[in-house]
């Protein structure tokens, strides 16, 4: 086995988690995962196994990012057939308020939305979710901070309204 498979066999599915949380798109998280792989296998030095997962993690964020600067100048078609309603009365207490977390996060900026989920997913250590997001350690728990605030006043307001 290779390197490269034990990276992948390691480490694809928590670099799927964030991708996944990032853009909250299954189809766009595993066109992520490969693009992240694919930029590992091209263009990466010799990988350190200690930082082997925060560095993973900073290629698929840098591969969303550039996704959405591609992406900002694509103009949607319109649906040719309308959703249809959704009767939001029938749902669950629970699901409604994590349909209102996923809101939140979703709703984040994409630095605290990516500071966020590398500390509570991924569990990463501010000095690594600092070398991730290319910041300082003090940035990193500034944003992990300002996404949790967020989340709770998303989910609060939520609350409110429904």
């Amino acid at each position: 086995m290779t390197e490269i498979e034990a990276l992948y066999r390691q480490y694809a599915s928590a670099v799927f988690r964030f991708a996944w949380g990032l853009c909250g798109d299954r189809s766009l998280a595993e066109d992520i995962v490969s693009e992240t792989y694919v930029r590992l296998l091209t263009k990466a030095p010799e990988v350190e196994t200690q930082t082997a997962l925060a560095y993973l993690l900073a290629i698929a964020r840098n591969t969303y990012v550039s996704g959405v600067r591609r992406r900002w100048r694509e103009v949607p078609l319109p649906d040719a057939v309308p959703a249809p309603d959704i009767d939001h009365g029938a749902r669950l207490d629970g699901q409604a308020r994590l349909q209102a977390v996923f809101d939140a996060i979703r709703g984040l900026p994409e630095g605290e939305r990516a500071a966020l989920l590398l500390r509570v997913d991924h569990e990463l250590s501010y000095e690594d979710i600092a070398a991730a997001l290319g910041t300082s350690v003090g940035a990193a728990k500034v944003r992990v901070h300002r996404a949790r605030v967020r989340i709770a006043e998303g989910v609060r307001h939520e609350g409110r309204t429904s």
